[in-house]
This record gives structure tokens, sequence and C-alpha cells, in this order.
């Protein structure tokens, strides 16, 4: 899977409000700041948030299509 399509996956599974509370976030950063590194940070912050995301819900996908092995039978 391409990463505009895992991208695509994300936003359509993502509620409304949280991709609201990301959209404002983003204008926030097109306007002058007395405190543009904690905005940057703040970005970046979210960045791994949402990647951290994507991953989770990527590996239960795959644990669904049986490509995972159960911590019990380790």
């Amino acid at each position: 899977m391409t990463i505009k399509e895992l991208l695509i996956k994300e936003i359509d599974n993502t509620p409304s409000a949280l991709l609201e509370d990301l959209f404002s976030f983003l204008k926030t950063l097109k306007s002058p700041s007395q405190y543009p590194s904690a905005s940057y940070q703040e970005l970046l912050d979210r960045i791994d948030y949402l990647e951290t995301i994507v991953g989770i819900r990527k590996g239960l996908d795959e644990f669904a299509q049986g490509k995972g092995i159960p911590a019990e039978n380790q």
C-alpha cells in the first residue's frame, strides 16, 4: 500500500473532531507567531502521534489477515 493510500485510509477512519483539531492547528502555522519553534515542535509531536496510529492500524490489519503470530504462541 502506498503512502497516499495509507493517508487516505487514515483520513477516512479518523474521527471528524480529530481532523478538525489538526486542520485548525495547521492554520495557526500560517499566521505569524511569537513562538515559531514551539509551533514547529507541536507539529512534529502530532506527526509522530499520527505515524504511531497508522503503524498500529496497519499492524492490526495485518493480524486480522492472519499475518501475525499471537503472543501466547511464542
